[in-house]
C-alpha cells in the first residue's frame, strides 16, 4: 500500500486513481510509456514484458505496429503480475572466467609442429631434397642497369 501512495503522490495523473490504476501502482507495474522508454530492460517489469514479445516482429515491424506488438505484451505481462506472478530476478553480473597468459613455443616445439604440418601436407619428402641440396651459385649475375 506504501508504494501505491507513494507513486499517486508522485504521478500527474488526476486524484484518486481507479481501483486498477491503484493495485497496479502497488504491486510496481509502471506505465506503459515508461515501458517504453525503458530501452534498457532496467526495470523488472520491463524485463517481463520483453519475455512476452516475439523481439524479431518488433524489429521489423513498422512504428505503429511495433507499438500494438508491445502494448499486447505489456497487457499480457500486466495481467501476469496482477495475478499474483513474480517478477523476473535481476541479470547476473559478467561470467567469470580464467585469464589465460600465453606462453611462447620454444624453437624445438615449433619445429616439431612445422615437421607435422609439412607431413600432412606432403611436403616433407621435398623440404628434406630442399635441405640436403647444396645452394649452387649462379653462373652468370645479371644487374638491372
Amino acid at each position: 500500500m506504501a508504494d501505491g501512495l507513494a507513486a499517486c503522490i508522485a504521478t500527474a495523473d488526476p486524484w484518486p486513481p481507479t481501483l486498477p490504476q491503484f493495485r497496479m501502482m502497488c504491486l510496481g507495474i509502471p506505465p506503459f510509456d515508461a515501458v517504453r522508454a525503458d530501452a534498457g530492460q532496467q526495470d523488472g517489469f520491463t524485463r517481463l514484458v520483453w519475455q512476452y514479445l516475439d523481439g524479431h516482429r518488433y524489429r521489423l515491424a513498422s512504428a505503429d505496429k511495433a507499438d500494438k506488438l508491445l502494448q499486447a505484451a505489456y497487457n499480457r505481462a500486466k495481467e501476469f503480475v496482477m495475478r499474483g506472478g513474480e517478477l523476473p530476478p535481476a541479470p547476473v553480473a559478467e561470467i567469470e572466467h580464467e585469464v589465460r597468459h600465453p606462453v611462447p613455443a620454444t624453437r624445438d616445439q615449433v619445429a616439431r609442429h612445422m615437421d607435422d604440418i609439412a607431413g600432412l601436407l606432403g611436403v616433407a619428402d621435398q623440404a628434406q631434397e630442399v635441405q640436403a641440396a647444396p645452394a649452387r651459385e649462379p653462373d652468370e649475375v645479371r644487374h638491372a642497369a
